[in-house]
């Protein structure tokens, strides 16, 4: 068995690197042991036995780390540095602003939460160790493939908590934490004296806890660059005994979802809390699960069927309680649209069609039929799951394209445009009262069913006028109706034209309505102003 150790500075560089050499492979700067996590050894536990009251006096709990602090919380912000992705929105380290989860390989460890006793060999367990030599600050026992051990030489040093700053006599656990995690994935020392991964340290240092460029190629190395087909997750919500996760690539119908575990497990025990069998929805974006009894607040990963990294998502935060987001890191997709299907015309600006997916506050355009771009004004991103818009007129019913983009990714969705129900009417924009003032063109558009043919009647007065055949909410009993022109509604589902504004009055308004003259079917009522 190997031993990686993270040594004082005082024992001097040469007996450091003497000490890391025996089976390290040299890369650009970072070394590789050989070693690998598969997947089935992604858990992590910690027995927490550290003596000096500087390793727990953190009793602050973090919103991405429920349901621990002290020595538990710096080693579980440890080991999510490595991961593939920002651990919830990356914050939890006050010190420099260090995103957590700075790794981008297909590696994601899974915290399983304590254990109840030290570690033994292959077993996974952070614990300290009062037996060490002198000299040496923490170790962590190889081969690491099929488990670990990771141990603080606590009778050497005394270790601090954080989460901000530390004393300058102790020692960083969240950062020595990074360090040996890298050991156990299967990195060596570096000869970068940024990285994570070189030997020794600092009393009063937290730079350790920031995985460096180089450590990063390191673990990219061993791993792999993450995959795009990884599955990820940006949202976890828990309400009602069930935790919806939110992301993307999840399988339709075969997911393994991974808890933390709620209890303390013995050392032997297998700590995995796993549902298995989960399938997911819209378009593989959406997992609904029951969340099991012994499942407790911490993270919690989604595994596809196959092997590999890559079919192990970032571990992701969740209170079992409520809702935790990180919206950047969700990848774009497109699941559905409403209404559906669309009708021909919806008058007025107001954004009636709303497009639901993840992702989608990274949207910097909207596109309609893969090449017309829709104006900004005319499109709001409400949430990460939600845009809505006011769709722009198309120039066929049926099939028809609606797209998004963050200026590299191009998500697109199928929609199907219907004539309308009845005869719909919009002047101008369609909104109440829109200004139209002289000399200007005003947009007319009728929409119904193709062939049939709308006369546009208008009125000063927005009191009704009631026939047996048709009704307006308009007109004052006719007495005050007025005929403007017809319009034959195209085989696109509408007809749409512009009529020149000649006002030199008053600003007035008035109020339009159109009716089918194959059904008598009026439209809806439009008011528009015209100014001089």
């Amino acid at each position: 068995m190997k031993t990686k150790e993270i040594v004082l500075p005082s024992l001097g560089l040469g007996i450091v690197l003497l000490l890391a050499a025996p089976g390290e492979r040299i890369g650009a700067t970072f070394t590789t042991t050989g070693e690998s996590l598969g997947t089935s050894q992604r858990d992590v536990r910690v027995f927490d036995n550290f003596a000096d009251a500087e390793s727990n006096n953190n009793n602050v709990a973090h919103p991405m780390f429920p349901g621990q602090t002290g020595a538990e919380l710096a080693i579980w912000k440890g080991i999510v540095e490595w991961g593939s992705l920002p651990h919830g929105d990356g914050s939890g380290d006050p010190v420099g602003g260090n995103v957590l989860g700075s790794g981008g390989a297909n590696f994601d460890a899974a915290w399983m939460g304590v254990a109840s006793a030290a570690g033994n060999a292959d077993q996974n367990i952070v614990s300290t160790d009062n037996a060490c030599p002198q000299g040496v600050l923490a170790y962590t026992l190889l081969p690491a493939s099929n488990g670990w051990t990771i141990r603080f030489c606590d009778a050497n040093v005394t270790f601090a908590d954080g989460p901000g700053a530390i004393g300058a006599s102790t020692w960083d656990i969240q950062g020595i934490m990074a360090h040996e995690y890298g050991h156990a994935l299967g990195l060596g020392h570096s000869c970068t004296n940024a990285a994570t991964m070189r030997p020794g340290g600092t009393a009063g240092q937290t730079a350790l806890r920031s995985i460096h460029s180089d450590d990063i190629a390191g673990i990219q190395a061993v791993y792999g660059v993450a995959s795009p087909l990884k599955p990820v997750i940006c949202e976890t919500s828990a309400s009602g005994g069930t935790l919806t996760i939110l992301g993307g690539n999840f399988d339709f119908t075969n997911n393994a979802v991974w808890f933390t575990n709620v209890n303390v497990t013995g050392q032997a025990a297998d700590p995995h809390v796993i549902v298995t069998g989960v399938p997911s929805t819209l378009s593989g974006t959406r997992i609904d699960v029951a969340i099991p009894a012994n499942a407790g607040p911490g993270d919690v990963l989604v595994k596809l069927p196959p092997a590999g990294g890559s079919s192990l998502s970032n571990a992701f935060p969740t209170d079992l309680v409520g809702t935790i987001s990180a919206n950047s890191i969700c990848p774009i997709t497109l699941t559905s649209v409403t209404p559906d299907p669309i009708p021909a015309l919806l008058p007025g600006t107001a954004q009636e069609v709303t497009l639901i997916g993840t992702g989608l506050d990274q949207v910097t355009g909207v596109l309609f039929n893969l090449f017309t771009s829709v104006p900004a004004s005319e499109w709001t991103i409400v949430n990460d799951t939600t845009i809505t818009l006011n769709i722009p007129q198309h120039q066929f019913l049926g099939p028809n394209t609606l797209s998004v983009t963050d200026g590299v990714v191009q998500r697109d969705i199928g929609i199907t445009i219907v004539e309308t129900t009845g005869p719909k009417l919009e002047l101008g924009t369609g909104d109440p009262f829109n200004e139209n003032p002289d000399g200007s063109s005003m947009n007319v558009i009728v929409a119904g069913t193709p062939g049939h043919v709308h006369r546009i009647y208008y009125s000063p007065s927005p009191l009704p006028s009631i026939h047996p055949v048709a009704s307006f909410d308009m007109g004052n009993g006719f007495s005050q109706f007025f005929y403007a022109t017809s319009l034959s509604v195209q085989a696109k589902g509408f007809r749409q034209t512009s009529a020149p504004v000649s006002w030199t009055g008053a600003a007035m308004d008035f109020y339009c309505q159109s009716i089918d003259m194959t059904t008598f079917e009026v439209s809806n009522l439009q008011s528009i102003r015209l100014t001089p």
